[in-house]
């Protein structure tokens, strides 16, 4: 039972060529850190089966592969992150899931919403995350280094709460905010079952509530959040009123790479 969470990556060329991945194949931290960032500028964050359509979101690998590298399409944390792994165990990476509470912008206890990933290479722990739609870090951080750590244009620290959890923070001016925050215990896919079913159905999820869509892009980012187009590119951000859903169906494809034929709510 539950067999096919764990199930191996059904194809794993056809993966390197969904995120334009291409070069040398072993488990070290610079292959790791060129397919975190592969993924992160071809497979965008997006929750339109939960906000648009009200579908189910299914977590075994076979159905994670078709949506993701067969169809094109995106997800959230549950599916790219899942399906991440999949990848690097099949790469052979020494890796595991971990489950995550977000608490960026948060005010109280937060429920476990997210998942991440652990990969330890020559006795080094890093975390790695290509699911979390807010500002994650673009490379493999290493977990148990108490300094600050810079990825991509912004720097992290890790931090430990008083319960022993890890806390993630990203540097800002005048100081720090917090991400995340999880324990370093192994967990199995099994595990997300709840947090995923709950964030795909219930209707008080954010995710069923709004539309929420990421992508990196060199130099910034795109994200549409709702019906607004954000372009962020040198520390300047563009706003779009999408109003129309054509603007909308025109804004998925050249942004975000997703053709979609299902409605779109407005």
């Amino acid at each position: 039972m539950y067999e096919e969470l764990s199930a191996p990556l059904p194809d794993k060329k056809r993966y390197l060529e969904r995120i334009g991945f291409t070069g040398e194949l072993k488990p070290n931290l610079d292959t790791l850190n060129r397919l975190i960032l592969a993924q992160l500028h071809t497979v965008p964050f997006e929750n339109l089966d939960v906000y648009d359509v009200g579908r189910d979101i299914l977590l075994d690998t076979e159905s994670l592969f078709d949506k993701i590298v067969v169809q094109g399409r995106g997800g959230y944390c549950f599916e790219l992150n899942g399906l991440f792994m999949s990848l690097l165990q099949d790469i052979g990476f020494d890796c595991y899931p971990v489950m995550v509470r977000v608490v960026w912008m948060a005010t109280g206890y937060m429920p476990i919403s997210h998942c991440a990933g652990i990969v330890t290479i020559e006795g080094i722990r890093y975390f790695c995350d290509v699911g979390f739609g807010g500002p994650a870090p673009c490379s493999a951080l290493r977990l148990d280094d108490p300094g600050e750590q810079q990825s991509g244009a912004n720097r992290f620290v890790f931090a430990q709460a008083p319960d022993g959890d890890f806390i993630i923070y990203r540097t800002v001016d005048g100081g720090r905010e917090q991400l995340l925050k999880f324990n370093d215990r192994p967990c199995q896919n099994v595990d997300f079952l709840a947090p995923n079913e709950y964030l795909s159905q219930n209707k008080q999820s954010g995710f069923k509530q709004m539309r929420m869509i990421n992508i990196a892009r060199e130099g910034g980012s795109a994200a549409i959040n709702n019906n607004v187009l954000r372009l962020h590119q040198g520390g300047q951000v563009e706003e779009t009123l999408l109003d129309t859903e054509d603007k909308l169906r025109e804004a998925l494809l050249n942004y975000f790479g997703l053709a979609v034929s299902f409605p779109l709510k407005l």
